[in-house]
């Protein structure tokens, strides 16, 4: 974890507010979007426009200012993901930093101080900053739109089941793509292979009854579709078979792909 830092003060945190450039400014936006991500992977959002070696230098320097404004705090990473050579910290928010990122999400409810990740959440939640920036780069390269991505809790769904019993449905991101003139909206599962396919049928079950609600309809007129995005074909036809149990109205609901694959489904309507 980064050094703590003197305590902030109204005039300090408004003075930087002035003081923060337009790429420092998305930084900040980019990371109360996702989290949690790398310095590289934040350096592609807000430098995308850079040569790869320019991108990597210039991320690593504003993340390090950004570290010592006390607006954003370090963690090693030890995810499984992490390549040898690769830089070893992932980033998020302090409270200072979200409240110059001017979000309001409910991952800043939940924010710790003392929070300490384990290596398996971080591996999960930087595969869904993955997506995000992979997404992005797609858009930027004449492909599909990125009209709206919430991750984890943000994407979370609150309603009423029988009986009024509160229920959620947790989603890991929502995403919502435009292509040729379509929209297309996604429930994403960001599968690690770990899961037994138990907890995968669970998943299925749990978003089939949220469709039967009617709830997402009646707010954005559409149930997005569920989508299962895993590192192997191999445990994509594992996936492929817990769905194909499910029930001739409920198959439909659900996609799986690979992650090598995932942007070309993402992009495809469930026929």
């Amino acid at each position: 974890m980064s050094p703590p830092t003197r305590p902030f003060t109204g005039g300090r945190l408004a003075q930087l507010a002035v003081d923060l450039t337009t790429r420092e400014r998305q930084f900040l936006a980019e990371l109360a979007t996702l989290h949690v991500a790398t310095t590289a992977q934040l350096g592609r959002l807000v430098f995308g426009d850079c040569k790869p070696a320019t991108t990597a230098r210039l991320g690593q320097r504003h993340a390090e200012r950004l570290v010592r404004f006390n607006l954003i705090q370090r963690y090693a990473n030890r995810s499984r993901d992490r390549k040898v050579g690769a830089p070893g910290y992932v980033l998020t928010l302090t409270e200072a930093g979200w409240s110059l990122s001017g979000a309001d999400t409910a991952a800043r409810q939940r924010q710790r101080r003392s929070w300490m990740p384990s290596d398996a959440f971080l591996a999960h939640r930087l595969a869904i900053s993955e997506l995000y920036v992979r997404l992005i780069e797609q858009g930027r390269d004449g492909g599909p739109t990125l009209r709206e991505f919430k991750a984890e809790p943000d994407s979370w769904r609150r309603y009423l089941g029988l009986g009024d019993e509160p229920l959620v449905a947790k989603p890991d991101a929502v995403v919502r793509l435009v292509t040729g003139g379509l929209e297309l909206s996604w429930f994403v599962e960001i599968d690690r292979g770990t899961e037994g396919q138990r907890h995968i049928a669970d998943k299925c079950d749990a978003y089939r009854r949220f469709e039967l609600s009617g709830v997402e309809q009646q707010r954005f007129g559409i149930f997005p579709g569920v989508i299962f995005i895993v590192p192997t074909d191999a445990r994509r036809q594992a996936v492929q078979r817990v769905i194909d149990r499910q029930t001739a109205a409920a198959r439909g609901l659900f996609v799986v792909t690979t992650e090598a694959d995932m942007l070309t489904a993402l992009a495809s309507p469930i026929t």
